[in-house]
């Protein structure tokens, strides 16, 4: 018996403890909290970061060339534009026919 009420005693062990006392100092002062040195460093970081990536791809943007012959995909993509722009204006005829004959 004596080991079994040993094993009692462990397993209700957690449960009889005393919950730990409130702190005695005072609740954090959300006026004195700062960001520190840590957030305003990090910040400072992604400024230059995103700055030089700006001024590469500027550099990178200025050695293309806008007179360079089309690509494969170039000559599909203008006839779907044409073809595109062809049925918006059907559409368009379309519906001011319509209108009229309303």
């Amino acid at each position: 018996m004596g080991l079994v009420s040993g094993a009692l005693w462990l397993v209700g062990l957690p449960w009889a403890a005393d919950p730990s006392p409130l702190p005695e100092e005072p609740p954090i002062d959300p006026n004195r909290v700062t960001p520190g040195i840590l957030a305003i460093g990090s910040l400072l970081f992604l400024v230059v970061a995103v700055a030089l990536l700006y001024l590469s791809m500027r550099k990178q943007m200025r050695k293309v060339d806008p007179n360079l012959p089309n690509g494969p995909g170039d000559d599909e993509r203008a006839e779907d534009e044409r073809l595109t722009d062809e049925a918006v204006e059907r559409g368009e005829e379309g519906t001011e026919q319509a209108e009229k004959g309303s």
